[in-house]
């Protein structure tokens, strides 16, 4: 079976376009969370599959902008209640460094994928609007608004009232969108009502009139906007979170008015899944979930990218920094890498192929969870363990990667390790050692005899270790419990054998003889 994106991307050129168009989109209604870096990243590597084929094709990550804003983060709550129902572009920044508050959200977002070599270009939904890009979309919509109402019964069940015209302008008096109910339309103009009680989460000034509603003075719901983008911008992909592509849902809608009523083709899409942070579903506005700059100031852009390249898009990613997540990760990375150097074109190969930022990968690269060890050895030079352990001097791309490595590792033992990562090497034998038995005893003083005649690398001391526990008959859990009470005094740690071969072997020695006597 080929790669997910490989696939994926199969089916899209199954199109046959002169040129496609790959498209994402978002409402910067607060701080993004790392969840929707995965639309960002899938939308990418689709993209630059295409363009390896030598098709032609362009990618846009638009911000939604002229969506009005529905909820608040708490932090922002008191100041920026007033604003709710208008338009996200027309609201201020919360500093004054960025024009608005939609510029505000969406300008560390972009930083952020733009880290991770994902670089589409950046359109907004308010300067599309104001540009006049939508004004053939709005009349076919309101010239059609019956057959769009049909449309929503029959797809998702949704009935809208006769005097529904699938659009709402921006309010004259108060400036909300949110609150604004179109009912009439002369060709020329539209009738609405700023309504008082339209949405709960925003308060209409009860304002009734007629606008024209071209030129960025009014907007179209999501589900019919994304017919809109289609038809407006001729859309080869777009996917989204799976929620939008249940039976009856955002694109089904989207689908049946881009056919019938815009009588174009839709893009091609299916729903990804959730990108979770320990069980837990994430949203923006409401400020719930770890958010994107967050993790890509925890984890580096090349390992948050391979996150969500090697996990086909229809499986959740469950992302626990708190837990043994970046670890794994790192292994699998690492897993990957080694693929990819033996066979570009394996499964793994393709994997890192797509996770790449255009580094060439080094060849050696020290383990992520014993650069975490390691780090807690106060003796223990890092640098100096991985040429041991490599048997040579590292090229310089392998020393940069450690340096990378041990940066991050710093970073996540501090912050967001868990307590089984995390020890102190013990300077005085732990009182914790008195409950120790005859066997482990034994045991300890067979490994002090081993490391007397000669100097162990981890992986060989490892195995010399496994065979005096067979030969003693120890059970396992005594036996590695022993060793880990009597260095860290506490009753597990990492890999045995390079913890002792790590240390100072005089230490080591002298410890286990002190625990024996």
């Amino acid at each position: 079976m080929a790669f997910w994106v490989d696939e994926t991307v199969k089916d899209v050129i199954a199109r046959k376009e002169k040129k496609y168009l790959v498209t994402d989109y978002k409402t910067p209604s607060g701080r993004v969370h790392v969840g929707a870096l995965r639309g960002v990243i899938i939308h990418d590597v689709i993209y630059k599959g295409i363009k390896n084929l030598k098709k032609k094709a362009d990618y846009w990550y638009g911000f939604d902008d002229f969506d009005p804003m529905d909820d608040l983060p708490d932090n922002l709550q008191e100041k920026f209640s007033q604003y709710m129902g208008m338009p996200l572009c027309n609201i201020p920044s919360p500093d004054k460094a960025h024009k608005n508050y939609a510029e505000y959200f969406a300008d560390e977002f972009t930083e952020v994928f733009d880290g991770l070599n994902a670089k589409p270009r950046i359109v907004w939904a308010s300067e599309f609007y104001r540009a006049g890009k939508y004004d053939k979309a709005i009349k076919i919509v309101l010239d059609n608004a019956a057959k769009i109402r049909e449309i929503y019964k029959e797809v998702s069940g949704s009935v809208k009232p006769k005097d529904w015209y699938g659009l709402q302008v921006v309010c004259p008096k108060c400036g909300k969108i949110g609150t604004t109910r179109v009912y009439d339309w002369d060709k020329k103009e539209v009738s609405f009502i700023c309504d008082e009680n339209l949405v709960k989460w925003a308060k209409g000034c009860g304002y009734k009139g007629k606008i024209s509603p071209f030129g960025g003075q009014a907007k179209m719901p999501y589900k019919i906007e994304t017919a809109a983008k289609w038809f407006t911008f001729g859309s080869s992909v777009e996917l989204a979170g799976k929620d939008h592509y249940t039976k009856g849902g955002t694109f089904d809608v989207a689908r049946k008015i881009a056919l019938e009523i815009f009588k174009t083709k839709p893009a091609y899409g299916f729903g990804y899944e959730w990108f979770l942070t320990s069980g837990k579903k994430m949203s923006s506005s409401r400020g719930v979930g770890v958010s994107a700059k967050e993790i890509s100031e925890a984890v580096p852009a090349e390992l948050l990218r391979f996150l969500m390249v090697r996990t086909r898009a229809k499986r959740t990613i469950d992302f626990d920094i708190y837990g043994e997540t970046v670890p794994l990760l790192y292994d699998e990375f690492d897993r990957c890498v080694d693929s990819y150097l033996k066979d570009k074109e394996s499964d793994l190969g393709r994997a890192y192929n797509y996770s790449m930022l255009g580094i060439k990968p080094p060849i050696y690269r020290l383990r992520f969870s014993k650069i975490v060890y390691l780090l807690q050895m106060q003796r223990t030079n890092i640098y100096k363990y991985a040429e041991e352990e490599a048997g040579r001097k590292l090229d310089k791309n392998e020393m940069e990667e450690l340096k990378i490595r041990a940066g991050y590792g710093e970073k996540w033992l501090k912050n967001y390790a868990p307590d089984n990562y995390k020890f102190t090497i013990q300077e005085k034998v732990p009182l914790v050692v008195q409950k120790l038995n005859k066997i482990q005893k034994d045991f300890l003083m067979e490994i002090a005899k081993l490391l007397e005649h000669k100097k162990y690398q981890g992986e060989d001391l490892h195995q010399e270790i496994h065979e005096i526990k067979k030969t003693s008959g120890i059970n396992p859990r005594e036996a590695f419990s022993a060793i880990y009470l009597a260095i860290l005094g506490k009753d597990s740690g990492p890999q045995a054998g390079w913890l002792l071969a790590s240390l100072d072997r005089e230490f080591v020695i002298k410890r286990f003889k002190e625990i024996i006597n």
